[in-house]
């Protein structure tokens, strides 16, 4: 049956990263050589980075940094200092894999077919079962949501993300006692260094129990970062925020359903296996061979190395 909505929606949404919309904020037609090869030249130069140089991943991690050369060049190292470094979130990454396989059978991640006039695309999550998991489920959604990103990263210029947190299936255990203070400053590390600019968060459906645990949240970002976050007990206020194009059908948009996306983006998973077992997504820091910050006796209490890893600051 054709939604009531559908003549409100004059964009059809697909999927292929080439028909995405996009406007005039949109950089597909910069190829910024000059600073790729900076890009290139410099991790060449340090001695604990991996040497990549694919042009097109880095070219969109520039992008992802507001084109600021120095900005890239710092989320560069976290990214793959965390990698290296939080092996919980970023250890074998084998989308056939027990962990990955779990996370996927419980939870769906998905892309936006089309972007906002501001070139963002929109990431929504979603639960399919509340059903228990032995072990930390919240570390396998992780891993599977940072797997999920990267193979997005890897295939589509965006200026920046808004996600979609669905939470009307969540586990009250998982979220209660796996959320903690140090999952949560982890978490936020890691997505302070990841390549791409975090413009909101909308959390819908949220239960009364959650309320603790953004309270811990909001305690963790600073206060630009808590302007961004939202929380809506009716899902279709994300439509007051985030055009129909790039909300979820089931959401009250015009996009494909979540499902249709998480499926989606499951099925390129397992498709990009080898990518993530041997190739780009596998790369990490050698932490041993990172130089000690000469100017600093302070010991990094995550990472756990000589110096002050610096902080990026988000915006």
């Amino acid at each position: 049956m054709q939604r009531d909505d559908d003549k409100n929606c004059n964009v059809t949404a697909t999927v292929g990263a080439d028909d995405l919309q996009t406007t005039d904020v949109d950089h597909k037609l910069q190829p910024y050589d000059e600073e790729v090869d900076k890009l290139i030249e410099w991790l060449r130069d340090m001695p604990h980075l991996p040497n990549i140089t694919d042009r097109a991943w880095l070219r969109n991690c520039f992008i992802g940094r507001k084109l600021r050369i120095e900005r890239t060049k710092e989320s560069l190292d976290g990214y793959f200092c965390c990698r290296s470094l939080i092996d919980e979130f970023f250890g074998v990454r084998d989308p056939l894999g027990d962990d990955v396989q779990t996370a996927m059978r419980k939870t769906w991640f998905g892309f936006s077919s089309n972007l906002t006039d501001e070139g963002y695309q929109v990431i929504v999550t979603r639960n399919l079962t509340d059903e228990d998991v032995p072990g930390r489920y919240l570390d396998q959604w992780t891993k599977y949501f940072y797997m999920c990103i990267d193979w997005n990263l890897k295939r589509q210029t965006v200026n920046g993300v808004i996600i979609i947190y669905d939470m009307a299936t969540t586990n009250k255990n998982e979220l209660l006692t796996q959320v903690t203070p140090n999952f949560l400053r982890k978490s936020l590390q890691c997505s302070t260094f990841f390549p791409y600019k975090l413009i909101q968060v909308h959390f819908i459906n949220v239960p009364s129990y959650a309320a603790v645990v953004f309270n811990i949240l909001k305690s963790l970002v600073p206060k630009k970062i808590q302007s961004r976050i939202f929380m809506h007990n009716n899902p279709s206020d994300v439509l007051q925020h985030i055009k129909k194009e790039c909300i979820p059908s089931d959401l009250g948009g015009c996009d494909k359903s979540i499902k249709e996306l998480g499926e989606l983006c499951k099925e390129n998973i397992v498709a990009e296996r080898e990518m993530f077992m041997n190739g780009i997504l596998s790369l990490k820091a050698d932490m041993d061979k990172k130089p000690k910050d000469t100017n600093s006796n302070e010991q990094s209490e995550l990472f756990g190395f000589d110096g002050n890893f610096k902080q990026l600051n988000i915006d």
